[in-house]
């Protein structure tokens, strides 16, 4: 970002009425930003013939200022224009804008802001304030957070202490994996169920640092909504003659958690351990909405060294369901014939009840998938690998990660390469893959891509 001008402000009014000196104040005003390019390339889901995923062009103007001492201020202002999943996008975006006032110890930040908790790299148990897109078509893995409006109060407690609360008045969700996974023409999403704009409905957070020369640590307590949304059944309408589903509704909630969790980091000549942890529940019980998660524990560790040929991350990453029960049924957010037939073929009577309680087991199993909540415990590791070369002009990076409990990959490629300062050209690959029936077997033909970006930094 390069310092556009620094002026020396006046007060608006030099009345000689007010006898008071004015007071000058150096402002100043930096300006940056890029230029980018970017292509996916996929397949079709079932025709498997290959097309271009996203291709868009998107500009990006950061702009940074400051009156003297007492405030900063930040904009990320983004404009973007192409295709993405077979529809045309184009769309202006304020991705953030605050203002953050210092005086003293005490510092008072508000506007819309991306905030991101925790300290892990590649999970973060504790991360339920800043809602996400994880379908965001970007090379840059910091795009998928979304920038949300809030206030925040931070008090230095000393050189090592920060205690920073953070207020929360407006919902926004994160946008669900399954968003570009095409649906049967019957599953009709209803209007969204979301907290009031009212005082009592905001989210609110607490978290406690403290940072030292062997070690960094916090401490986390979040009461408010969390930023995924629960799906809930709403009504089924079948045809009684063919059996066939004419209309499925469902509707995405929000729901209120309290979640208590830390985090640490200590530093050991070139290595790095982190653990971070959280519990979280729901406010209200889960038996009134069957689209509550269970109680969980979910906690991670990390073990980072850098050396000659790069650094390696390896880590684990865990969970474990409070108050856990079976599924009863198969997760599904369609409707088959098929389970009606066999009842009618065992004498079982169709009515609406029963319609309705077999639609809803299934949508309720459908929650427990897509949150990880089908087992009792999941255990994942996983391994990252990045190499900077030719005097930091080529980088490539290679992230595995592995579900041991439901078999799932994740593979993330990427080599880029900065033949000028300011111009970077990267390839990479985002890869999911699971077994029939997993969360992956039904994201992954869908988000499954190759991409090539080019990116000019000013």
């Amino acid at each position: 970002m390069v310092a556009l001008s620094t002026v020396r402000a006046q007060g608006l009014f030099e009345s000689s009425l007010s006898g008071n000196p004015v007071n000058n104040v150096n402002n100043t005003l930096s300006l940056g930003g890029f230029i980018r390019s970017v292509t996916y390339l996929s397949r079709i889901p079932g025709t498997e013939e290959a097309y271009l995923q996203s291709t868009y062009a998107q500009t990006g103007l950061i702009i940074g200022g400051s009156a003297g001492e007492w405030a900063t201020g930040k904009a990320d202002i983004r404009f973007r224009y192409g295709n993405e999943f077979q529809q045309p996008v184009t769309g202006l975006e304020i991705r953030e804008a605050y203002i953050d006032l210092h005086i003293g110890h005490v510092g008072l930040k508000a506007g819309k802001m991306i905030s991101p908790w925790g300290k892990g790299t590649v999970y973060n148990p504790v991360e339920k304030i800043t809602p996400l897109d994880p379908t965001v078509r970007s090379p840059e893995k910091d795009d998928i957070y979304l920038g949300f409006w809030s206030m925040q109060g931070k008090l230095n407690l000393g050189q090592l202490m920060n205690l920073t609360a953070t207020w929360k008045p407006l919902y926004l969700s994160s946008v669900l994996l399954i968003d570009p996974v095409p649906m049967p023409e019957y599953v009709i999403f209803t209007e969204p169920d979301q907290p009031a704009m009212l005082l009592k409905e905001g989210s609110y957070g607490i978290n406690y640092d403290l940072r030292s020369r062997i070690l960094d640590a916090s401490v986390y307590w979040f009461d408010g909504y969390h930023h995924w949304p629960g799906i809930g059944f709403q009504t089924f309408d079948l045809d009684p003659v063919t059996m066939a589903p004419d209309a499925l509704q469902l509707t995405l909630h929000a729901y209120r958690i309290r979640m208590l969790g830390m985090d640490l980091s200590i530093p050991f000549g070139a290595w790095i351990s982190r653990y971070e942890g959280g519990w979280q529940q729901s406010v209200v019980p889960r038996k009134d909405h069957d689209f509550l998660p269970f109680p969980e524990y979910a906690h991670t560790f990390e073990i980072e060294r850098t050396g000659s040929y790069g650094t390696i991350l390896a880590g684990y990453y865990g969970k474990i369901i409070s108050s856990y029960s079976k599924p009863e049924a198969e997760p599904s957010l369609s409707a088959d014939e098929e389970q009606f037939y066999q009842a009618l073929q065992q004498g079982i009577p169709i009515t609406g009840d029963l319609i309705n309680g077999l639609i809803n087991e299934q949508v309720m199993a459908f929650n427990r998938l897509y949150n990880y909540q089908l087992e009792k415990t999941y255990h994942t590791l996983f391994l990252v690998w990045n190499g900077l070369f030719l005097y930091d002009r080529l980088e490539a990076s290679l992230p595995l990660i592995c579900n041991l409990t439901t078999k799932e990959w994740i593979i993330q490629p990427e080599i880029s390469i900065s033949p000028v300062d300011g111009l970077k050209i990267s390839l990479g690959y985002n890869g999911f893959f699971g077994p029939e029936n997993s969360l992956h077997d039904l994201v992954g033909p869908v988000l499954n891509s190759a991409y090539l970006s080019i990116k000019l930094t000013f």
